[in-house]
């Protein structure tokens, strides 16, 4: 088959609706705080018990069924894979810190860190887009989203985004989207901008997260929503507890952008807390546990689903980093997973390596070589004529038949170590710590510092935007 059709589940049908039916009374009983006046005025009118002094509305069955019918995509939930889409492509992350390679401790990112991290992201062929790597310490804090952003616009040959932080700042990359937007980047795309909404604590969204989706939303972008419950912090320790309060969270946010006329988004991005170190857990075995019960929720209600998979406790890229990323990235994709998580970051959110972005390239190259490729069969596969010539004792390595088929089945490594040990050693036995870092300086040296991906007017009309922002920071208090 040319294709890999797995369908691995964790869940029973009626263990799914169970999950469903309990959040459903939460939201109904126990509700969720939704602290902004226009939203608690539209959840009223539409039959929600809202407390305007608490801002926690309580959200009737009917109310978030008909949210669930009205966004919910049509789609053939009992295809193994609705959303499959191949070759797959890693999306980075954003930090507030930097390792530097062999570091044994972790600085401030800087501007100059920021540009970087988008000249790598343009040249690793298996990174989908672009954003900051890490938060620049250099400008003034309240505005580090929007420059971060503003330096994507400048030199991203790919699509790219920002965590966004203040109302301010989402009026500010709106404006600088409003300045290129129908001018295509040199690499031929178009910008595109949205948000993405996440609670802030145990069956809570803040007001300016709200806000921040209104302004997007009444600008006509899209809005994404991507809780992350944590399983003994914001969520019960149970696993299942935990799918219900992340169900929660996502349906909630689906009647939420209901409300404001757009699509729902079902995320999937659940972990555990280590009770030891209290740290968000990213590579735990839980993160395979919790995958794959978010996968078949988010299909369940008809969504694409995102998994905080593919990441890890791990500090620097070693062994514990690699086998968490490969158990629970290889899991969650068997299973269907629209998409893991952000690569390029160490720990659990512990810091952004330039290295470990470049490793990740090379992992995702592979698992696209396993999906992609597949065991295709037909009578030119097959190859009964060459093995016939061929016959027995004899050797594959001159037939045409190997020619013709040999790029496409091997995949060559360009980190991983696919040498003989003499062969190996003498040229210089590194390890792919070290290959990596010697990715990131030939790459750095040929492409950094990177040319204007727009035009010279759009650049101004940027930077003047940058200008005002340093000129006014009264505007981005909340």
């Amino acid at each position: 088959m040319k294709q890999i059709l797995s369908k691995i589940e964790i869940l029973s049908q009626n263990e799914i609706e169970q999950i469903h039916e309990a959040t459903l009374e939460v939201l109904s009983t126990t509700g969720c705080r939704l602290p902004h006046p226009k939203v608690l005025k539209m959840l009223e009118e539409r039959g929600a018990s809202v407390d305007r002094e608490s801002g926690i509305a309580r959200l009737p069955r009917s109310l978030v069924e008909r949210a669930l019918r009205e966004t919910s995509p049509v789609l053939d939930k009992n295809a193994p894979h609705p959303f499959r889409r191949w070759p797959y492509r890693a999306h980075p992350g954003n930090e507030a810190n930097i390792v530097d390679y062999q570091a044994t401790s972790r600085r401030q990112g800087t501007t100059e860190d920021v540009i970087k991290g988008i000249v790598l992201c343009n040249e690793l062929p298996f990174v989908a887009d672009a954003m900051p790597l890490v938060t620049p310490a250099d400008v003034p804090a309240y505005m580090g989203d929007l420059y971060g952003y503003s330096l994507c616009t400048l030199y991203s040959k790919k699509p790219y985004g920002v965590y966004i932080c203040s109302p301010e700042s989402a009026r500010q990359i709106i404006r600088i989207w409003e300045c290129v937007r129908n001018e295509p980047s040199r690499a031929g795309f178009y910008p595109n901008v949205g948000y993405l909404l996440e609670p802030n604590g145990c069956l809570s969204f803040d007001h300016l997260s709200l806000e921040m989706a209104i302004i997007f939303a009444e600008a006509g972008h899209d809005i994404s929503v991507g809780p992350m419950a944590m399983a003994g912090l914001d969520a019960p320790v149970t696993l299942a507890g935990t799918m219900v309060m992340q169900n929660a969270y996502n349906l909630a946010g689906i009647v939420f952008t209901w409300l404001l006329g757009k699509g729902g988004a079902w995320s999937g991005s659940a972990h555990t807390v280590d009770m030891r170190s209290m740290l968000c857990s990213f590579g735990s075995p839980n993160q395979v546990l919790i995958g794959l019960a978010a996968l078949q929720l988010g299909r369940f209600y008809g969504y694409e689903a995102y998994v905080n998979s593919a990441l890890t406790d791990a500090c620097v890229p070693d062994f514990q980093s690699g086998f968490e990323k490969g158990m629970t990235g290889m899991v969650a994709l068997l299973a269907g997973a629209g998409g893991i998580g952000a690569q390029g970051i160490v720990g659990a959110d512990q810091g952004t390596s330039f290295e470990q972005l470049v490793i990740d390239n090379e992992w995702t190259s592979a698992f696209n070589h396993i999906f992609e490729l597949g065991v295709e069969v037909n009578a030119e596969t097959l190859g009964v004529d060459v093995i016939q010539k061929v016959g027995v004792g004899g050797s594959f390595l001159a037939e045409e038949h190997t020619l013709r088929h040999a790029r496409q089945t091997y995949w060559k490594a360009d980190l991983f170590n696919q040498a003989s040990w003499d062969s190996w050693m003498a040229n210089g036995g590194k390890d792919v710590h070290v290959k990596a870092h010697e990715k990131v300086q030939a790459i750095l040296a040929k492409h950094y510092p990177p040319k204007p991906q727009i035009s010279p007017a759009a650049i101004a009309q940027v930077e003047a935007i940058i200008q005002e922002a340093r000129m006014n920071p009264e505007k981005f208090k909340a």
